[in-house]
């Protein structure tokens, strides 16, 4: 597929790329004004003159793409980086893949250099030299049964030929050849899973030539006749191996360890754990002998681990039409990260027009979040039981890294760069702000929907079921959503005169704590909303769970992610989907309006299903029904409620929580940190409401004077916040000098 070279705009493209990328971008230039003119499935085939890396097209898309050495692959030699550029213009992919290219050509130097170069730990070096000498005599022992059949001849034979071995050992270590040995460490470092350094050090080389001198010498005592317990006392003795049967032994395997780990921790709730550890560790290390996870290794587990994608493992391909959906290596979810931030950095370093706090905000919003040091720490604890359980199996496992260790070695690897940043995006529960809860109470689930499979848009249908009940339950007690999910109809009761929820007080609901187990008054709300009514009208063959259509949602039993799943798919669509004030937050916010309304502290504790001082909660609820209803109806959600004749039933008519339109914070950070500019945008208008630029001559009087101005402007609307902890400190600090 030969391409025809436009004359125009090679000249164009190679006047806006640096030099340094001049010759690779001749070869990509090319290949891109073949691609402009393609815009068929054939486009995805790669050029013949085109070798090594090269733009291709998808839709109307530029992807980067380049194959990958062997070394960085972790694969077979055929793996390729594809990374999209995104955009479709022809000149803007041209520049932005020249520099990623040059970014990539000069890591994969330093990696691939750092690969050929780097030496074994001396933990490393003891488990493989260690590993080699079980092997070793574990052959020998095997052997020693059949030595007593060999002739005189056969015997002098072999020990001839040991004695020749080992001198031929001493000439090649004088020499410093390792190729005698070198079958020895392949055969020990494939069984613990270590990548032996090219070419092997002197160092090394020595201690494994001795090794297998010692080892010839107590084989060829074997075969004058001696035992192989006594011959080889001295080697272990240098080894601190105390017990030779037992160290001769077939090593315990990893996936053997994470078995006997599932057996001594068999709750459920730490199944999914120790499932998904076991996976992570599989991948890494491979399914080596538990006593080669050194601290060394450790160390380099958890460091691999911290760049895995906070949404690592659900890029799968699984829905409804395909259950199996494929398989995608951890690695390669962190190689495509990699890629991704690497790409989004540069982008960002080359702007002049910002400072390095407003780049580094940036980047905090556009890299690809990872995993959270809690969600190591949990591992860490993971692969400690990991060690404990195998002890049971007779084996002297490792000591586990500390927590300091590992938050340390994590820590140490952020490169020296001022750009860097290490995205986690920890899930902040913030309460709904009254705006959204407006939003939502007179959303189409509560005033009118399209069908059951299209609550998000406006119809004349309102269905009450769980996807209805539910997330006004969860917001008018702030239950935990599995409590309410799970609930029998058996578990709505009638107590001191007022309809009440027990929660958690059946013995297959036994609730997060003991204090989960509580009897909760039905708020007014739900009562004004005919709540008693559905209760009284559900049919016989409704079954037992007062939501069973929720828990058909699942088949792993699961129910909360399920519907947690169902719920954030309509608030999405809504346009209320929020990372932080997601649908478990409404628990918050629950207690923040009941904290505002002067509810005590124990009573708030009691209605959520926290520890209550020294009473448990469900004697405490069961005798204070009626503070309790007088405390949850405290929540005051401004609704106006009336019965429509269509519908036979009362419904939302209109939510009075938001007085006013909220008002959207725009904030860009400078060198020092503080805000250079802050712009208050109104949706219904279209200028902003207010707009300030500081400059370098800007007075500390001009700056309280505008934070005056702000804080006026601010103080009867509600606010929409950056999401950037940095520019919220800002805007924040700005209105503090007023």
């Amino acid at each position: 597929m030969k391409s025809r070279e436009n004359k125009s705009f090679p000249k164009l493209i190679l006047d806006n790329v640096s030099q340094s990328t001049e010759t690779v971008t001749q070869g990509v230039t090319q290949s891109v004004a073949h691609y402009a003119r393609k815009r068929s499935d054939s486009s995805h085939q790669k050029p013949k003159h085109c070798a090594g890396p090269y733009l291709m097209r998808r839709g109307r898309v530029f992807y980067f793409r380049k194959r990958l050495p062997r070394a960085l692959s972790n694969l077979q030699s055929n793996s390729f980086l594809c990374l999209s550029l995104r955009t479709d213009l022809p000149l803007d992919a041209v520049k932005r893949a020249a520099r990623l290219l040059t970014v990539c050509e000069r890591m994969e130097k330093e990696i691939v250099d750092a690969l050929n170069s780097q030496d074994l730990s001396p933990a490393d070096t003891k488990a493989l030299l260690t590993e080699a000498l079980r092997a070793e005599l574990a052959r020998i022992l095997a052997e020693q049964s059949s030595m007593g059949s060999l002739t005189d001849e056969d015997a002098d034979k072999r020990i001839e030929e040991l004695e020749a071995e080992n001198n031929r050992l001493r000439r090649a270590a004088r020499r410093e050849n390792w190729m005698e040995v070198q079958e020895l460490l392949e055969k020990a470092s494939s069984m613990i899973g270590l990548t032996l350094p090219g070419p092997l050090s002197p160092d090394l080389g020595r201690q494994v030539t001795t090794l297998k001198r010692r080892i010839n010498d107590i084989e060829s005592d074997v075969t004058e006749g001696d035992d192989i317990r006594t011959a080889c006392r001295p080697l272990l003795n240098d080894h601190d191996i105390k017990d030779f049967d037992k160290f001769v032994q077939e090593p315990i395997l990893l996936s053997q360890a994470w078995a006997q780990t599932r057996k001594n921790y068999p709750n459920p709730s730490m199944q999914g754990n120790i499932n998904a550890l076991e996976k992570l560790t599989l991948e890494f290390f491979g399914d080596i002998p538990v006593t080669a996870i050194t601290k060394d290794r450790q160390k380099a587990f958890f460091a691999w681990e911290a760049r895995l994608p906070r949404s690592q493992g659900r890029a799968h391909g699984k829905n409804r039409f395909n259950k199996d959906g494929q398989t995608i290596l951890k690695a390669t979810e962190i190689s495509t990260a990699d890629a991704h931030d690497l790409m989004v950095t540069e982008e960002i370093r080359e702007r002049s027009d910002i400072s390095v706090a407003e780049k580094r905000a940036i980047l905090a919003d556009k890299l690809v979040p990872r995993r959270t040091m809690t969600t190591i720490r949990r591992d860490r604890d993971g692969l400690n039981r990991l060690f404990k359980s195998v002890r049971e199996l007779g084996v002297n496992p490792p000591e586990a890294l500390s927590y300091k260790e590992v938050e340390k070695h994590v820590k140490d690897q952020a490169p020296d760069d001022e750009l860097y940043v290490r995205v986690t995006k920890p899930k902040i529960r913030m309460p709904w702000t009254e705006e959204r809860l407006a939003r939502f109470l007179t959303s189409p689930i509560y005033t009118g929907c399209l069908s059951e499979h299209r609550r998000w848009k406006r119809g004349s249908l309102i269905i009450r079921d769980a996807t209805y009940w539910v997330p006004l339950i969860v917001l008018t007690i702030g239950s935990r959503i599995e409590e309410i999910l799970l609930m029998k109809r058996s578990d709505i009761r009638y107590r001191n005169s007022h309809y009440c929820f027990a929660i958690g007080t059946g013995p297959e609901q036994p609730g997060k704590t003991e204090d989960s187990k509580r009897v909760i008054p039905v708020p007014q709300l739900l009562l004004d909303l005919g709540f008693v009514e559905w209760f009284h009208a559900l049919s016989d063959d409704h079954g037992i769970l007062l939501f069973p259509e929720a828990a058909r949602r699942t088949t792993s039993g699961d129910v909360t992610s399920a519907f947690g799943k169902h719920l954030r798919r309509i608030l999405d669509h809504l346009g209320l989907g929020d990372f932080d004030e997601d649908f478990y937050a409404m628990r918050k916010t629950l207690s923040s309006m009941l904290n505002s309304a002067h509810v005590s502290d124990g009573q708030r504790q009691a209605i959520a299903g926290h520890r209550h001082g020294t009473i448990l909660n469900i004697h405490y609820t069961a005798h204070h029904t009626k503070d309790l209803k007088d405390a949850v109806d405290k929540a005051d959600f401004k609704l106006e409620i009336s019965r429509r004749r269509q519908y036979g039933f009362p419904v939302i008519k209109s939510c009075n929580l938001a007085s006013a339109a909220v008002l959207t914070v725009d904030v860009t950070l400078g060198d020092n940190g503080e805000a250079a500019t802050v712009s208050v945008y109104d949706n219904e208008a279209s200028e902003p409401v207010f707009n300030f630029v500081r400059s370098n001559n800007t007075t500390i009087q001009e700056l309280r004077s505008v934070a005056c101005k702000l804080r006026e402007i601010l103080s009867q609307r509600p606010l929409a916040l950056p999401k950037n902890s940095l520019k919220r400190a800002a805007f924040e600090h700005l209105q503090a000098l007023a």
